[in-house]
């Protein structure tokens, strides 16, 4: 009993230290609750100002940030972040309510894939109502859109930092995570929700565990047997249509889907359907 008191105050006094030294390092670097951490964040003087009720974003036409950029706007007037350290700031008298950010990107046409330039600049000056974003591809201006996403806090009015400057490049080319759905099946909402919080942490690669020899969930329709007599039920399958769902959710949000169809595990399907075996033969 002694013991187990001691190891409590042990970890009261940790978590203490420990809280005490973020809300120091987060006081100190001002603006520093943007995550990840951006490369370079510079906020010499810690003003704010007021985020208009009329926010706009403008942006060139892209058939995925687009959405984006919608979803983006909806979030920042709509979610009314509270820091857990609030910063320490004044509200400039000077500086007009923000009432834009304006998106330039370089190049439109970059596909979403190992290697390509996630990099952005942002840019929220203290004398203009207009913030600006500065992309080289899509992909880097909807990291961008993250990062201002997370200046903005408040309740009424909402509040968002200016004579600020922000340039973020990711540090690793491969940021994602693995989900399994052949031992353990997901449905559709669940990995959707599990992409929009890989967006809101800049990851960008979904790996998609989909088949192995403990199930065959993804329904193909020039062998449907192969989900029908592999999966774990007929409530716990993929349809053509959910995949091209989640890969279009993924690229909305900065996510590259990538499928992987293991084998030889799916020849245990083929214990459970034999006449499978012949079709695959001829």
């Amino acid at each position: 009993m002694t013991s187990n008191l001691v190891i409590s105050s042990r970890c009261s006094l940790f978590l203490t230290l420990f809280y005490l030294l973020v809300s120091a390092s987060l006081t100190a670097t001002s603006a520093q609750w943007v995550w990840p951490k951006p490369r370079t964040l510079s906020w010499p003087i810690p003003l704010a100002t007021i985020l208009s009720p009329n926010f706009t974003i403008s942006s060139p036409y892209h058939q995925h940030l687009s959405p984006a950029v919608n979803r983006y706007r909806l979030q920042i007037l709509t979610e009314h972040h509270l820091p857990l350290v609030p910063p320490p700031f004044n509200l400039s008298n000077s500086s007009p309510p923000l009432q834009a950010l304006t998106i330039t990107v370089k190049d439109l046409a970059a596909p979403l894939q190992h290697s390509v330039d996630e990099s952005y600049a942002l840019a929220i000056p203290t004398a203009s109502s207009t913030a600006n974003l500065t992309a080289e591809t899509v992909w880097g201006a909807m990291r961008g859109l993250e990062t201002f996403s997370q200046l903005v806090w408040g309740l009424k009015p909402l509040l968002v930092p200016v004579g600020l400057d922000v340039w973020d490049s990711p540090l690793f080319e491969h940021r994602g995570i693995i989900l399994d759905t052949s031992r353990n099946y997901y449905p559709v909402d669940d990995i959707l929700r599990t992409i929009k919080a890989m967006s809101a942490n800049k990851l960008n690669v979904f790996h998609w565990h989909i088949t192995d020899s403990h199930s065959f969930p993804l329904v193909l329709p020039s062998e449907p047997a192969l989900a029908d007599k592999g999966s774990y039920g007929n409530d716990m399958l993929y349809s053509p249509a959910d995949v091209a769902t989640i890969v279009r959710f993924g690229l909305e949000h900065g996510v590259r889907v990538l499928p992987e169809i293991d084998s030889p595990g799916i020849l245990i399907i083929f214990i459970n359907a034999p006449s499978l075996i012949n079709r695959s033969i001829h």
